[in-house]
Order: C-alpha cells, then sequence, then structure tokens
C-alpha cells in the first residue's frame, strides 16, 4: 500500500476515476490496466466503471434479445392469421401493421434506459471530479467486500 493511498485522491486520479466511468468500458478496461499498480483509488473506481458496463451490456442485451423475440412473433403470427381463414379480409391488414410497430416500441423502451445510463455516468464523472469517492448502491460495496478478500 502506498502512502498516496491514505491520503485524499490526487486531481489526476479523480480525473483518471471519472474519464473511466464517463468513457465506458474501453477507458475503464485501459485505466484499469495502467493504473491498477499506482493507485487503489483509480483501481477501485476503472474496476467499479467495468463491472457497471459489464452489468449495463449484460442487461442491454436481454432487453434487445426479448425485443426481436417480440418482432420474430408478430411478424410470423400475422403471417399465420393471414394465411388462416377464420379472419375476414378486412381484418387481417391489422395484424400486418402490429409487426411494423413492434421496432418503434423496442426503441421506445432502450431510449429510457440508455438515457438513465447516461445520467449515471455523468452523475459518477461529477461526484468523482468534486473530490468525493463515488460508489454505485450494491455493485460499489460488492466491489468493495471482493478487493478487500
Amino acid at each position: 500500500m502506498n502512502t498516496s493511498d491514505s491520503l485524499a485522491p490526487s486531481s489526476d486520479e479523480r480525473l483518471m476515476g471519472a474519464l473511466a466511468h464517463f468513457f465506458g468500458t474501453i477507458a475503464a478496461l485501459i485505466i484499469w490496466t495502467l493504473q491498477k499498480d499506482k493507485s487503489r483509488f483509480v483501481r477501485f473506481q476503472a474496476l467499479q466503471a467495468l463491472t457497471f458496463d459489464f452489468v449495463v451490456t449484460t442487461g442491454m442485451t436481454v432487453l434487445l434479445l426479448c425485443g426481436f423475440s417480440i418482432v420474430f412473433l408478430a411478424v410470423f403470427g400475422s403471417m399465420f392469421l393471414a394465411v388462416n381463414s377464420a379472419y375476414p379480409p378486412e381484418d387481417v391488414g391489422v395484424f400486418f401493421v402490429l409487426p411494423f410497430m413492434s421496432p418503434f416500441l423496442i426503441i421506445a423502451c432502450v431510449f429510457p434506459f440508455m438515457f438513465a445510463l447516461t445520467v449515471t455516468r455523468l452523475i459518477a464523472s461529477a461526484s468523482i471530479l468534486s473530490g468525493r469517492d463515488f460508489r454505485y448502491p450494491v455493485l460499489g460495496k460488492w466491489l468493495e467486500n471482493f478487493l478487500e478478500k
């Protein structure tokens, strides 16, 4: 442990931590790789940013897979209903409109998620630059306990 670990982080350390949070996975990985042995503060903030990005990427992947599954089911469901002779021809047209609305519904779900991600990154970066130690509510405690072991 360096003597600088017990002191408040320097402005360079705060800048590195803020950059790791703001620019995402690649920046956090580069900063963690270059600074992990030099500063405990930067190591923790970069690792926290990496873990946060992993969780967000996983959540986004699940969200998009669910969305594409809905589009797939809507397209093939409308084709099935169009072929089915139980519906009169004028009612079948409605089923062809539904699959074209699905991508807009997916976008309507993804944009608030991306907006929340951007706001979270800005809050983390601003907090670190102002000299406060930023921790994600659940993730920060988990990582801190993990690094202490």
